[in-house]
């Protein structure tokens, strides 16, 4: 990311927080809480619903779903910030708090919902269908389709295999990194160039890569 966007991105995440008063004038001190267990329900999907934090999530073969969490909070210990609605383990947040989760999950999943301020970053998913304010938003390996969107942030993809990649950053960078194999590459971007060297194109593949940015670059490169 650019001098420009590093600065654009710090105003608003900083308006952001002083909105859900974690920082600015208030009587009452920040406090800090770090915890973490085991989720003992089956889990078939994530869904992410953070006004302000972040997300960190691993893929363990064979471990139990477990996540740690550390708050940033005012006023009263927000408590529990996560739930399981019909296998769908939901990542929340609270009023006047910050929310950055580490999750960790035996297999692959879908993961899908939004963050208003802050980082996700999946290391192995199913599919994903994600929204971000500010922050940059990375995917390190998806078997599955992508779909992201930020307002501030960079967009950064790794396909496990051949598929179809939707990534719009309005201010940010936008990269996707692809296996072997034959793409209908849609790129533009507004201010900023596009790079698609190495990769091989074929308008009538259902592996279609729409990608954009307003400011900022577009890169699609081989793994």
């Amino acid at each position: 990311m650019g001098t420009i966007e590093k600065r654009v991105l710090g105003a608003l995440a900083l308006g952001a927080l002083t909105a859900f008063g974690i920082v600015g004038c208030t009587t009452e001190s920040r406090q800090t809480l770090s915890d973490g267990a085991p989720v003992t329900e089956q889990i078939t999907a994530i869904r992410v619903d953070v006004p302000v934090g972040g997300v960190t999530l691993r893929v363990e073969d064979g471990a139990p779903v477990s996540l740690r969490r550390e708050v940033t909070y005012t006023g009263r210990n927000p408590g529990k910030t996560h739930s399981v609605e019909n296998g769908t383990l939901v990542l929340g947040g609270c009023s006047q708090c910050g929310v950055d989760y580490e999750v960790v999950v035996p297999r692959e999943l879908a993961v899908t919902g939004g963050i208003g301020t802050g980082k996700i970053s999946l290391a192995r998913v199913a599919s994903v269908d994600l929204r971000g304010d500010v922050g940059d938003l990375k995917i390190g390996s998806s078997s599955g389709p992508v779909r992201l969107t930020t307002g501030t942030g960079d967009i950064e993809v790794g396909l496990a295999k051949p598929g179809a990649v939707t990534a719009n950053a309005s201010v940010g960078k936008v990269i996707v990194s692809v296996p072997d194999g034959a793409y209908r590459i849609e790129a533009r971007s507004e201010v900023g160039g596009v790079e698609t060297a190495g990769v091989r194109q074929d308008q009538a593949s259902a592996n279609v890569l729409d990608l954009k940015s307003g400011t900022g670059s577009v890169t699609v490169k081989p793994v």
